[in-house]
Parts: structure tokens; sequence; C-alpha cells
């Protein structure tokens, strides 16, 4: 897969008007029926492709369509590779496979998301999604940019913070202080095993790939983590995509 800053692509996103654009055959299978409504509206209004929505992955399996791409949804994606292996590899040989997800997702999903040939975000870019359809067939895929930083990283974790108990979140904050487990168990009265632990479920739950990571995002984002203790966590900002 070939991925590329969303502002570096306006060539391949807009051929010139004398090429010739052949209609594709586009099926959705997508999570919720509001998001099938407007991707359905979006490729339709575009009169670019022809559009087959599935309710479920049995629908798609049993029919004899061969689509050039494939708009999944990421728990039919996820459903259909942990559940139907054979089913994928068959419809990967065939067709273009575009998983559509919402930015919040993305570092829970990323282990899945490499045997996908394209994404699209449904919070971010799904306005665009005849070009990224497109792009898509071509093995390319459009990353929003702030996913190319650490700060839009820090976004997405910082979308990810409720899932944390408070132990867990006191146990990050204190790592951002450069603390180890066992001041931080002093601190936090609990034992330093319980500190360990919790530092695991820290490293698991927000996806850090160590504690200095970890340290270091919660030095970063100090201020963002104290408001999100006062439940004013800040929205993942959507601007410069």
């Amino acid at each position: 897969m070939h991925m590329h800053h969303e502002y570096a692509t306006e060539r391949a996103l807009h051929p010139p008007s004398n090429t010739p654009v052949t209609a594709m055959h586009v099926c959705l299978i997508l999570d919720n029926d509001a998001l099938t409504e407007t991707v359905v509206t979006a490729l339709e209004g575009a009169g670019r492709h022809r559009v087959t929505v599935f309710h479920d992955i049995a629908e798609l399996t049993q029919s004899t369509m061969t689509p050039d791409a494939i708009l999944i949804g990421l728990q039919q994606f996820t459903a259909l590779r942990e559940n139907e292996p054979m089913v994928y590899l068959r419809l990967s040989r065939r067709s273009r496979i575009i998983v559509v997800l919402s930015s919040r997702e993305l570092l829970d999903a990323a282990h899945i998301l490499a045997f996908a040939d394209a994404w699209v975000f449904e919070d971010i870019n799904v306005d665009r999604i005849n070009e990224l359809v497109e792009l898509g067939l071509e093995g390319h895929c459009l990353m929003p940019r702030q996913f190319l930083s650490r700060l839009g990283v820090d976004e997405i974790r910082l979308t990810l913070l409720p899932r944390l108990s408070e132990p867990e979140f006191e146990t990050l904050r204190l790592l951002g202080e450069g603390m180890n487990n066992r001041t931080i168990a002093g601190r936090l009265d609990l034992s330093e095993a319980i500190i360990k632990s919790l530092v695991r479920s820290v490293l698991s739950k927000l996806h850090f790939r160590n504690r200095t990571e970890a340290g270091v995002f919660a030095a970063r984002q100090h201020g963002a983590l104290l408001n999100a203790r006062r439940g004013d966590a800040r929205p993942l900002d959507r601007t410069g995509t």
C-alpha cells in the first residue's frame, strides 16, 4: 500500500478533463445505515460508479459479483479476517478492499489495516470518497496529514483516555513526571506489583510501545490530561485535512 500526504496528490486526484473515466462497480458493507446512506449518495451523485449494497458478509460471499472495490466497515472487516480467512483471500484476489473507519479507531485497528488495500476515515475524508476509491483501486491510501505527526497521534490517544481506570490514569500522569514504579507505588499507596500491572495496562490500552513513550506523551500533553481529568478532553482536531 502506498500512503500519501493529503496535499501531495492533487494531480492524482484530479486527472485531466479529457481522461476517459471508466465506470467501476463498488460494493458496500458498512457498519451502520447512516454511513451507508452518506457514501451511496456521494458515489451515485458523482455518476462515476455502479453501487451495490450488502448488509453483511454472508450476502457478499454468496454473491457471484466481482466488484472492482469493496468498501467495508472496520467491524465487518475484522469479522471477515478473523472468522472467514479463506473468504477474505478469495475476495482480496478479485477486488480491492477499502476499509472505512473513524479516526479514533486507527490505533486499535493498526494490526489489521495492513491487510486492506486502502482506508477511508468517515469523520475526516469520507466527503472525498469518489477520489479515494479511485486511488484505492490503484493501491494508494490517502492519509490525513495530522496522522503523520506525533501530535496527531497524541490527539487520537487523548480520545482514548476514557478507557483508563482512575488508577491507570494516575499512573500515566505520574509516568509523565518521570517517576519509576516504586515512587508511583508510594504516591498512590499501592504495591509495586500492582503498579507494574497498571503500567502494562496503560501501554496496551493507549498503544504505547514502552513506558518511555507513555511518559513523553503524558509530559507533552500535561494540560490536556488535566482537562481530561475534569471531563473536558479536547476533541480530535479536524483542521488542515
